[in-house]
């Protein structure tokens, strides 16, 4: 649903459907995180209306949710336009605050600027962000612009310890604390205009002379997008360019801003200067980066976002512009249909939806014909995860087989994602399929839950014809979902990424309208039930801390515990991962590099595979998706240790016994040799200096042991037994 259609929804004070609504659009795979930030507007209605309690739960939900599939840095361009439209929620701003712990955890004095900016509290949301985002950036040597006027300045140092600057400004030094430094500046690349002029004037005079279509868009864009020729002559003349040499110049810049398709030039003498940061026509910009693709994802999310763009036009989309995709698509599903690729029935789906809104006459036939033919139709509908090509894939099926469409419908609707069930029901529904006939469906879902997990997510969701679940207890299919759960995560032969897919969409699937449905399955249990039900999802690894801990206290708020739970030592646990700061930005630094050099690397090499024709004979190709599982299943499992990861705070590490963080030193009862063992987290283990992983199995046999103790373990190829003489904090020295 586009933002402006949610804050529409908003609007009649169906807070439910507001909700459910947000959620789909969060969970889905169309939009980017800067467009999802910019549904931050829904946000903005909610507090205009008073409720800004529901705004600040929506956010926090988003947030919670996408925090599996992204990383803390990237999350941060959603909770900082969600936090300023929510405004004061401490809640929010402690979330906010954990994810630039989490993001730059390895900064020097981090908390000390947390404190500073005030994002807990104590100083406007907007300053707050404002100052960590730009204190952050910086680097010693890195420049400023002033927001306010043309000033330029140069970092000379940053003291971590205080978050003090000093900067260079013209001929004198000033020092500022990072609220007085982002209130006063922005950070700015050494080739902007006013950083040349101030730092590096004969650097200036060369790019003016070398590229003067950017130094005027240079100076356009400090002026509010909009310049005209008179402002500008005097801005250069006389400091930068002699009158005699703005005659020549200007000429030779008004030339170039021309060619720019990001630039208007109107009137003259003076002219005026405009510059718009899309392409003046969108039809231009939208096809000529459609047919530069060869990825028809990309292809796909192209046409969906200029699709969006253009309901805020009163002309829609242009009928030429579709049009000319629709051929591009079609060219391209006849080859890969040639080729027998399963994704060229994806490629007609989407031709026939681009035709189909370019008025195309009979712009689904090809489609249809696909279908009819295609050998194996549950790898195609596989392909189509969006609802809507779901629904015209539907359509196409029924033109393709009048006979036994609904047959192969039937077949395939427990492998459809959860938003699509309904309308494939309703479809059968209308072909006289009957509730009485669903109930074999039902129970094919139920009994193999793991292909078919969105299918049981819908069972428990709640079908639009209650009556099709009326045979199944909710607690039957919670139950279902819970074991489902399990059983893939110990299942050697589950792709980690398909892991943690279903595990975000149970998640969002029972945190749903506040819980509501798994309360009302909660009211319905017998206390003893509910109890066990609670130790099931106490001890289960497949939901985020907070949907686990929220799941507990509504069972809680209904059925209290009979007992308190032991607590377990810190290295015990099996949801924490105890890391260094150092340590922790080691493993993003590897997950960065995994997503973008390794599996962009792949996705090029698959495409240039999927170029080569026949893929059934193609090796190469064959040889790309086994690579892309592998370094998905590798990137799931690496974003699953992030996830349990928990910086070590040197004031918990344990001198009196060892535990994590802690540095024993020993003694060789047998000739007093002494040996040194660190136990840290496992991105931080170097058996050569020392450092051992906490969790591996000699340094899990000595937790909790402590001075005077002997214990026996190999050091250097040598079994003996060693005391322990002293026990020190590693992260302290």
């Amino acid at each position: 649903m586009e933002a402006e259609s949610l804050v529409q929804l908003v609007g009649s004070g169906n807070t439910a459907t507001v909700e459910e609504e947000w959620m789909k659009v969060v969970e889905g795979a169309e939009l980017t995180l800067p467009e999802l930030a910019g549904y931050n507007v829904v946000l903005a209605e909610l507090c205009r209306l008073g409720n800004e309690s529901l705004a600040a739960e929506l956010a926090w939900m988003a947030l919670e949710s996408l925090s599996s599939r992204h990383s803390a840095q990237d999350l941060l361009t959603v909770a900082g336009p969600f936090l300023l439209r929510v405004g004061n929620s401490d809640d929010l701003r402690a979330q906010v605050a954990d994810l630039y712990r989490a993001a730059y955890g390895d900064r020097k004095g981090l908390e000390v600027l947390l404190d500073e900016s005030g994002i807990a509290g104590g100083r406007p949301v907007r300053r707050a962000l404002r100052t960590l985002d730009v204190c952050l950036a910086l680097r010693e040597g890195d420049y400023l612009v002033a927001r306010d006027e043309e000033g330029a300045a140069r970092i000379d140092s940053i003291d971590c310890s205080t978050w003090e600057f000093t900067v260079t400004v013209g001929q004198e030094s000033q020092t500022l604390d990072p609220v007085q430094l982002a209130d006063t500046y922005e950070p700015a690349l050494p080739t902007d205009f006013r950083v040349l002029w101030r730092f590096a004037p004969e650097e200036l005079s060369k790019k003016l002379q070398g590229d003067p279509g950017s130094s005027v868009i240079d100076l356009c864009r400090r002026h509010g997008n909009k310049l005209d020729s008179d402002v500008l002559e005097a801005l250069l003349v006389p400091d930068l360019l002699s009158k005699a040499e703005w005659k020549q110049w200007w000429p030779r810049a008004r030339t170039a801003l021309k060619r720019s398709p990001h630039v208007t030039l109107k009137g003259r003498s003076p002219y005026y200067i405009e510059y718009h940061d899309q392409p003046i026509t969108l039809e231009q910009d939208f096809l000529g980066e459609f047919q530069r693709r060869r990825d028809l994802t990309r292809q796909t999310e192209l046409l969906e976002q200029y699709l969006r763009e253009c309901k805020s036009r009163p002309e829609g989309p242009s009928n030429d512009a579709l049009r000319q995709c629709y051929e591009v698509l079609c060219e391209r599903a006849r080859r890969l249909a040639h080729a027998g690729a399963a994704t060229a029935g994806l490629c007609w789906v989407i031709a026939f939806r681009v035709g189909d809104l370019a008025g195309v006459e009979g712009a689904g036939h090809e489609a249809a014909a696909f279908l009819r033919d295609a050998p194996d139709l549950g790898a195609v509908f596989q392909h189509i995860e969006s609802e809507v090509y779901i629904d015209l894939a539907c359509r196409c099926l029924a033109e393709a087989r009048p006979d036994d469409w609904a047959d192969r419908l039937w077949d395939l609707l427990p492998a459809f994602p959860l938003a699509a069930c309904d309308q494939a029901v309703s479809r059968l529904a209308e072909a006289g399929r009957t509730p009485a006939d669903f109930d074999a469906l039902v129970q094919r879902v139920l009994d193999s839950p793991i292909p078919h997990f969105e299918a049981l997510l819908w069972l428990w969701d709640g079908p639009a014809d209650a009556d099709l679940v009326a045979g199944v207890t909710p607690m039957a299919v919670l139950t279902r979902i819970l074991r489902t759960l399990e059983d893939v995560r110990l299942a050697d032969d589950v792709p980690r990424d398909r892991l943690r897919t279903m595990r975000t969409r149970a998640r969002a699937v029972l945190s749903a309208r506040k819980y509501e449905r798994f309360a009302a399955c909660v009211d319905a249990l017998e206390p003893g039930v509910a109890r066990a039900l609670r130790r099931q999802i106490a001890r289960s690894e497949s939901f985020g801390h907070t949907v686990r801990d929220n799941l507990i206290r509504v069972i809680d708020r209904r059925v209290p515990p009979l007992e308190t739970e032991a607590e377990i030592e810190p290295w015990e646990r099996e949801d924490v991962l105890y890391v260094t700061k150092i340590g922790l930005a080691r493993k993003q630094e590897e997950i960065e590099h995994h997503v973008n050099v390794k599996m962009a690397e792949n996705s090029r090499a698959i495409g240039r595979a999927a170029e080569r024709g026949d893929l059934s004979e193609n090796s190469e190709y064959k040889f790309a998706l086994e690579e892309r599982d592998l370094l998905r299943a590798r990137l799931a499992q690496m974003n699953a240790e992030l996830a349990q990861a928990r910086i070590i705070d040197p004031e918990d590490v344990p001198t009196t016994q060892i535990g994590v963080g802690t540095t024993a030193e020993f003694r060789r009862v047998s000739d007093g040799d002494r040996y040194e063992m660190s136990f840290l987290g496992p991105w931080e283990t170097d058996t050569a200096k020392g450092r051992f992983n906490y969790k591996a199995p000699l340094p899990q046999r000595l937790m909790g042991k402590r001075v005077g103790d002997v214990v026996e373990f190999d050091h250097s190829g040598v079994v003996g037994e060693y005391e322990i003489v002293a026990l020190r904090n590693a992260l302290t020295g």
